[in-house]
This record gives structure tokens, sequence and C-alpha cells, in this order.
């Protein structure tokens, strides 16, 4: 069967991280998230190889990959996160992940297997575990017929198929216009970040968790006023015009599109 796997790989797991239970730790909380925001993986996340996890999809909800960058990237610029982080790590500097994502064949036969990382085998697999090595080689410096490096964003992306390369290093770069062209500095990551999480927030309301929760001083304004609010709301608008707001959530549109097509080449 068609099959889609992600392999999510701590970058420094070895040097940023003095005691590896912290490593376990981690990865181990991710886990938990991933796994409870979909809950329609054929292949539940798991860690793998001791500093990084595994999971998959079927190739039928392979458009999620999608979502599970955007999520990725979204909650580890949480404020959730950093409650959890810096406590445990004593570090306001976040970790950073390769972001591997292969899609092929899955040879494993019985279905009781899929949910266990360690058991499930075939194409998809291996090139989840190549992106991850293609995407350290890029961070590296080396020059590679496929993929982008994806040096400001805390999830570093790349995609293996078995075929469609062409197709694939497109949805690469379609990720890469949004996370490393549009999405270009901190502010600008961390209000989309906060978009995802609350779609429906108001203009003046993210602008005052980019203040009281970030310390973004440019929105640091009296919230009880509705004057000041309204200069917060203008500040905001002036912001997702900057970075071009619909012209991401176009583009999201069009990968999840392309990863779809890519699930009936493949079919």
């Amino acid at each position: 069967m068609q099959a889609a796997y992600c392999f999510i790989d701590l970058v420094g797991s070895r040097t940023n991280f003095a005691d590896q239970t912290q490593v376990l730790t981690l990865l181990q909380h991710l886990q938990k998230k991933l796994n409870d925001r979909f809950p329609d993986l054929l292949t539940p996340f798991m860690v793998k190889d001791g500093d990084g996890l595994l999971g998959g999809f079927q190739a039928a909800d392979q458009a999620q990959l999608a979502d599970l960058f955007i999520f990725c990237n979204a909650y580890l610029r949480s404020v959730a996160f950093r409650q959890f982080w810096e406590p445990l790590f004593g570090s306001v500097d976040l970790p950073e992940f390769y972001f591997g994502v292969g899609l092929g064949k899955l040879v494993t036969v019985e279905k009781a297997d899929y949910q266990d990382v360690n058991r499930v085998n075939g194409s998809a697999i291996v090139n989840a575990l190549t992106a991850v090595d293609q995407a350290k080689r890029l961070m590296q410096g080396a020059t590679l017929p496929l993929g982008y490096p994806f040096s400001t964003s805390l999830f570093k992306w790349q995609l293996v198929t078995d075929q469609a390369a062409e197709t694939a290093n497109g949805i690469s770069a379609l990720f890469y216009l949004i996370y490393e062209r549009l999405l270009n500095t901190k502010l600008r990551k961390e209000t989309f970040a906060l978009l995802y999480a609350q779609p429906n927030l108001k203009r003046y309301e993210l602008a005052q968790i980019l203040w009281e929760a970030y310390g973004n001083l440019t929105y640091q304004v009296d919230y009880t006023q509705q004057k000041e609010r309204a200069v917060a709301s203008s500040k905001i608008s002036r912001l997702l015009n900057q970075m071009d707001y619909p012209l991401i959530e176009q583009t999201l549109t069009t990968v999840r599109a392309q990863l779809m097509s890519l699930a009936e080449v493949n079919a």
C-alpha cells in the first residue's frame, strides 16, 4: 500500500543536551502532542533511534502532512511549549528538528504492525530517513539537486518520494517561500503561529498576546482603552499586509492539493 511517513529528528541531540534523559522527555512530550492532534495517523508517532520521532499517514490522508508541519512550527513557538521547555531545560533557545517526509510503499502486511514504528517497513520509511539525511546536508551547505535549507525555521523540511521528484521539490519550494521568505522574521513567525492556533483572534487580541506573552514592545499599549486597541489593531493589519498573509493561505491550499496529487500518481 502507499503511505506517507515523517521522521522528526532532533538537531544536536548528542551535543546540545548534556543529559540524554532530557532528549527522551522532549520527544515523549512532542509525541503525545502530535498523536493527540492527528488521531487519523496510520502509525502513531513513537520515539525511534533515541533522538527522533517516526509516524505516518495512509496515502489518502497525506495532505495532512502540510498541517503537521505547520502545527509543529506553531506549537514550538507557543506559550504552552515555553512553559514546558524553559523550567525543565533552563533555556530560552528553542530546540530545532529535521523534518523528513517520505512518500512511497509500505510492505508491512499485518495491520497490527502498523502501530509500531519498529515493525513497519517499506520505501515510505526509507524515504523519510533519507529526507532527514538530505536536510542535514543542506543545512551544512551541501548543494543538492532537490531541497532547500530551512535555516531560520525550527523544523527543516525535506521531501523524498519514489517518483515525481519535480512535484515533490515544488512542494518543498512552496514551504520555503512561506517559512524562509514571507515569514522571514521572528515576529512574523510568532504571529503566524498564533493565527494558526487561534484563527478567530481579533487584531487587537493578537497584538495584546504579542506584547504580554512574547514581550514585543511594538504592541505595548493600554488595552483597556478603545483608542489604544484601535492603534494596536492597525499595527497588526500592517504586519499582516507586510507578510502577505493571504498569499500564505493560498500557498498552503496549493501545497495540500499537490500532496494529494502525489497520492493519486502513486495509487
